[in-house]
């Protein structure tokens, strides 16, 4: 599994982003100035309005097409039914809004945080929502999506089928895991996820010129990989599949990610 161009992309900018610092955003408090902002709107393109704070405002049925909002926040919105289709949405902060029946069709709404917000209705078809926190949101089994949504469904199988999981480890060393028919398995947005229980199948260096019988967790020095073992978490499974950083086995789906990760 390899990551897309818009992936990279996406990696690549936030990787090298300097904060904006928050008394430089521009601010819009009225609707009256936030019609006029986007008035501006020119057919083809995206009216660039990165960074922007929208507060408290009634927003609900507003056709939002055709702007760059990434890194915009909205705190305290009416959203229900806006539009905001094919608008560059990456990295938004939701804040004490209504976002039922907003619309992000084709949107690139990669990096949101919908924390505590009610996404019932919410429209994602077609839209890339990779590395989106839904954690401690409300009807994220709710949403909109389509064949095109991107990121929303589990990369690994759901239940009921094996398959072959990578896990980064101390020292450079890399396990190959059978996750078994019977594990539970969980992935949010991103390309990590998960189980409730592996059999470790090989440990090599990264290069995979070397093989070792075992290798010790990079998070907690009391748990070890040894070939041939099955193992469960120490600390449990959460099986809130958008709690993403919690208790299980983390993993990778691909050999090389997981690689990419643990040599940085």
């Amino acid at each position: 599994m390899n990551f897309s161009q818009s992936e990279q992309d996406f990696i690549y900018d936030n990787e090298t982003y300097v904060p904006v610092r928050d008394e430089d955003k521009p601010r819009i408090s009225s609707e009256d100035s936030l019609r006029e902002a986007i008035g501006h709107r020119a057919p083809g393109g995206l009216l660039d309005m990165k960074h922007t704070v929208i507060k408290g405002l009634d927003l609900s049925g507003w056709d939002m097409r055709g702007l760059d909002l990434s890194r915009a926040t909205f705190d305290g919105c009416n959203l229900n039914g806006t539009d905001f289709s094919g608008s560059k949405m990456d990295n938004v902060a939701f804040y004490n809004n209504d976002l039922r029946g907003m619309k992000l069709c084709g949107c690139l709404a990669r990096g949101c945080s919908f924390r505590f917000q009610d996404m019932e209705g919410i429209d994602l078809r077609g839209a890339n929502i990779y590395s989106s926190v839904l954690e401690d949101a409300v009807n994220q089994d709710k949403v909109i999506i389509d064949d095109d949504t991107k990121w929303y469904k589990m990369r690994c199988p759901e239940e009921g089928e094996a398959f072959i999981a990578w896990k980064c480890c101390t020292d450079l060393r890399v396990v190959m895991m059978l996750v078994p028919r019977d594990a539970k398995r969980c992935m949010a947005t991103m390309e990590t996820g998960r189980v409730s229980r592996v059999k470790v199948l090989k440990i090599t260096s990264i290069d995979e010129t070397e093989n070792y019988t075992w290798a010790q967790s990079t998070v907690d020095p009391d748990f070890y990989y040894e070939v041939g073992q099955w193992l469960e978490p120490a600390n449990g499974f959460q099986e809130d599949r958008w709690k993403d950083s919690s208790p299980g086995i983390h993993f990778f789906l691909d050999r090389q990610q997981c690689v990419d990760y643990q040599s940085k």
